[in-house]
């Protein structure tokens, strides 16, 4: 059996399953600023893992500046936070997730994020769900501007960089098409997606996915895990 060093997780829709109250979020920004209804289709192939700057560019136009970019994201994403801060109690990682980081963390297993999340956001997710617990400033990798959005590969090939390993070495956590195709296109060692939003058939039959999961509660799933990373 093969055996891996690491683990990449996504974030959103992966450790947290956020996926209603981004695309919420989302419907009620591009209604407010293009005029229209998003739909499943944009969701699932223009929005989910992609960047807010890749999004807007979309919905909008390609020459927006840098600066109208920032005051729009930021503009959604505080429409974002609200709903997630409306959760009261229900704010929390997805079932498991903890559980699972405890004993990666327990095992030594080295472990990176790979997020198309900005930096506010990401900060928030820090404060909210004691990320610091398992990832640190350079483990923790969001989109900061310098670095290409999914499905470019360029996200994973630098999370497997900041824990030291090659991203074929690597255990791939991903929710959507676009990550999974930037985590197959970086030669992820193994992909495994999570069916947070999308059915465990759709995710099935995404090119690069080695297994389907539908969230991190089945122990014996993290026995095998913990297994092919600590052999």
């Amino acid at each position: 059996m093969k055996t891996f060093k690491g683990v990449l997780f996504d974030f959103n829709g992966t450790l947290f399953f956020d996926t209603v109250q981004h695309e919420q979020a989302w419907r009620q920004y591009v209604k407010e600023i293009a005029g229209r209804d998003v739909t499943d289709d944009e969701f699932r192939y223009c929005i989910h893992g992609r960047t807010n700057a890749d999004i807007l560019r979309y919905f909008l136009h390609n020459g927006l500046t840098d600066a109208e970019i920032s005051r729009h994201a930021e503009a959604k994403e505080e429409i974002y936070r609200r709903l997630c801060l409306s959760l009261h109690d229900r704010l929390r990682l997805a079932d498991g997730a903890c559980e699972f980081l405890d004993e990666l963390k327990a095992a030594r297993v080295r472990m990176a994020v790979a997020t198309s999340s900005g930096r506010t956001n990401t900060q928030f997710y820090i404060k909210r769900f004691d990320l610091f617990r398992w990832f640190n400033q350079n483990t923790l990798l969001y989109n900061d501007g310098t670095i290409a959005g999914k499905p470019a590969p360029d996200i994973y090939i630098a999370a497997a960089e900041a824990i030291g390993l090659e991203p074929c070495e690597c255990v791939v956590f991903e929710d959507m098409p676009s990550g999974i195709e930037a985590a197959a296109a970086a030669g992820a060692g193994k992909i495994v997606a999570v069916a947070s939003s999308l059915s465990h058939e759709f995710l099935s039959s995404v090119g690069g996915v080695d297994e389907v999961i539908p969230d991190f509660t089945d122990e014996a799933f993290r026995r095998r895990m913990l297994e092919l990373l600590t052999d």
